[in-house]
C-alpha cells in the first residue's frame, strides 16, 4: 500500500478500492488472505482482458483467441469482396487483415488451430466465397520474388515477432527486459534456465524459442565486460557450459557468475590450466579476437541489429526465385493487370480444358470460335483472335516479329523488357494489359454472352497503358521515344 500512497502523492490520483481488483497466480491461500486484508481490493479471476489481450498464466486456448478471430472475421465481412478486384482484395489483406494479427502475435504463440482459422479468413476473403482458391495458400504465402503474393505465413511470422522478446532480454535495455532479469532470471542466466518448472505458459514459449534465436544471434567479444563466461553463446556460437559441462566451472575456480573478462589478461586469452578441458578451451578461443570495445550482440550478420523483417527472412522456408517476378511485380505495374498476369504465370486460370477435365462443362471449344480447344497456351496467343490483338500491341511497341507460343513469348519479354527504361516499361505494361483484357473478354463471352471486337480491346489496352504512363510521368521528352509516345497517344508536353 505504501507504493499506492506514493503514487497518490506524486500524481494526485487516488485508487478506488471499490473499483479495483487484484489477481493472483501461484500464490498460497495464507499469503493471498494477508494481501486481500491489507489492500481491501476484490479478488479477480484469470483470464482477464487488458489492453486488448488476455492476461493468462496457462496455455492460450481457442476461446482465449476468440476476440482476435471475431475481429478479423468482422472486418473481412464488412467489405463486399465480390465488388473488389483480386488486386484490391490483396491490398486489403496485406494492409489491414495481416496487420490486425501482429499485436497478438507479438505477445503470444498462437495455437495452430487459431493460425489455421486466421489463414482461412484471409483465404476466403482473397478468393471470394467458399470455393477453392486458384492457387494453394502455401504458394500464396511465399514472397513475390519466389512466385507468391507476399502474404506472410502466420505461424512463421508469429515466431519471428516473438523472437523480438528474446532479443530484448539478451540486450537487456527495455524496462520489461530488466523486470525479466530481476524476477524471472534472477541470479541465473537466460540461456541456462530450464524449460520445466513453475513458469507461466508465455514465458515457457519464450524459453522454447531459444534454440531458434541462438542460430542467428552473433555474440562478438570485446573486452569481455558483458558476456557470461560460461552460459552466453560467445564461443563460436555456443556456450562453454554446453560444450564442456559443469566440470570446467568447478575446475576453473572462477564461479558461475564469472564474466569473459576474467580470462583476459593484457589483451590476450589467459584461461587457467587446471584441467585438460580448460587447456583445450584456451587453444579453441585463440581465433576469437579481443578488443578494447564493449561486448556486442548482432542478428544474422555483424553490424546488424534485430528487426522482425530480418528475423522473418532468417527463419522462413525458402524457395527458388521465379524468373518472371520482375515482369509481373515491377514498381509501375497496374495492380489488377499484374494480378491477372500472376495467375497466368502460375497457370491458375480455369480455362475450358481444365473445366472439361473436372466435368464442369461438356466442351472445351474456344469462345472466340476458332474451332480449337481452349487452353492457356491457345488463349495466349495461339488463338487467331488473341494473336491479332497481341500483334497489334507489339506493333505499337515498334516490334515486328512472328508471334510464338506462350512460354517463348514470356522468355522474349524477360530478355527484352529488363530494367525501368521507357521502352522496357511500355513493353511490360503492354504485355500485362494484353493478358488482362484478353482474359476479360473471354470471361465476358463465357458468362455474359457479350462480345467486344478486337479493335475495341486494343483501344482499351492503349488507354490503360498510356494513362498509367502519363499519370506516372513516365513519358520522357526524348526524340528516341517520340514514335512510342505517338503510337500510344502519350502527350509529350
Amino acid at each position: 500500500m505504501e507504493g499506492l500512497e506514493s503514487f497518490k502523492k506524486v500524481s494526485g490520483l487516488m485508487v478506488s478500492t471499490h473499483k479495483s481488483m487484484i489477481f493472483f497466480c501461484n500464490t498460497n491461500a495464507r499469503t493471498k488472505a494477508t494481501i486481500l486484508q491489507r489492500v481491501q481490493f476484490r479478488e479477480g479471476t484469470l483470464p482477464v482482458t487488458y489492453l486488448g489481450l488476455p492476461l493468462i498464466t496457462k496455455r492460450l486456448s481457442k476461446s482465449d483467441c476468440a476476440p482476435l478471430v471475431e475481429r478479423l472475421s468482422g472486418r473481412a465481412n464488412s467489405w463486399i469482396s465480390t465488388s473488389l478486384s483480386f488486386a484490391g482484395r490483396l491490398q486489403l489483406v496485406k494492409a489491414t487483415l495481416v496487420s490486425m494479427q501482429v499485436y497478438w502475435c507479438s505477445a503470444f504463440l498462437l495455437p495452430v488451430s487459431i493460425a489455421k482459422e486466421c489463414d482461412r479468413i484471409l483465404r476466403k476473403f482473397l478468393w471470394g466465397g467458399q470455393g477453392r482458391g486458384k492457387v494453394k495458400w502455401i504458394e500464396v504465402s511465399k514472397p513475390m520474388a519466389e512466385g507468391g503474393l507476399g502474404i506472410k505465413d502466420l505461424k512463421t511470422w508469429n515466431r519471428a515477432l516473438l523472437l523480438k522478446q528474446i532479443w530484448e532480454i539478451v540486450i537487456n535495455q527495455s524496462l520489461w527486459a530488466r523486470w525479466c532479469h530481476v524476477y524471472l532470471i534472477k541470479q541465473s542466466n537466460f540461456w541456462s534456465l530450464p524449460t520445466i518448472g513453475l513458469h507461466s505458459w508465455s514465458w515457457r514459449q519464450i524459453l522454447l524459442l531459444r534454440p531458434v534465436a541462438k542460430e542467428h544471434l552473433i555474440y562478438k567479444c570485446g573486452r569481455g565486460d558483458k558476456f557470461s563466461l560460461w552460459f552466453d553463446p560467445w564461443m563460436h556460437g555456443e556456450s562453454v557450459h554446453i560444450l564442456y559441462g559443469n566440470r570446467v566451472i568447478h575446475d576453473s575456480q572462477l564461479g558461475r557468475l564469472a564474466l569473459v573478462k576474467e580470462v583476459i589478461r593484457e589483451g590476450r586469452w589467459d584461461w587457467p590450466a587446471n584441467s585438460t578441458d580448460l587447456v583445450d578451451i584456451q587453444i579453441s578461443v585463440q581465433d576469437i579476437p579481443i578488443s578494447l570495445t564493449s561486448d556486442s550482440i548482432f542478428w544474422g550478420q555483424l553490424g546488424y541489429s534485430f528487426s522482425t523483417k530480418l528475423a522473418w527472412q532468417s527463419i522462413r522456408a525458402r524457395s527458388a526465385e521465379v524468373s518472371w517476378h520482375s515482369l509481373v511485380w515491377h514498381p509501375a505495374r497496374i495492380p489488377k493487370h499484374a494480378f491477372c498476369l500472376w495467375l497466368t504465370m502460375r497457370r491458375a486460370h480455369r480455362t475450358r480444358d481444365k473445366l472439361l477435365d473436372w466435368g464442369v462443362i461438356n466442351s472445351a471449344s474456344c469462345v472466340f470460335y476458332c474451332g480449337e480447344a481452349e487452353s492457356l497456351e491457345h488463349l495466349f496467343f495461339h488463338c487467331p483472335f488473341s494473336q491479332n490483338i497481341w500483334g497489334a500491341v507489339l506493333s505499337m511497341c515498334n516490334i515486328l516479329r512472328p508471334i510464338s507460343q506462350w512460354s517463348d513469348e514470356v522468355q522474349w519479354m524477360l530478355d527484352h523488357a529488363k530494367g525501368q527504361k521507357f521502352p522496357s516499361l511500355v513493353r511490360k505494361l503492354a504485355f500485362a494489359a494484353s493478358v488482362y483484357h484478353i482474359w476479360l473478354e473471354r470471361n465476358r463471352r463465357c458468362f455474359k454472352n457479350e462480345f467486344m471486337p478486337a479493335n475495341e480491346i486494343i483501344d482499351k489496352i492503349k488507354h490503360d497503358v498510356s494513362l498509367k504512363l502519363w499519370l506516372g510521368r513516365k513519358s520522357q521528352r526524348c526524340e528516341r521515344h517520340h514514335s512510342l509516345c505517338e503510337n500510344w497517344d502519350i502527350p509529350l508536353g
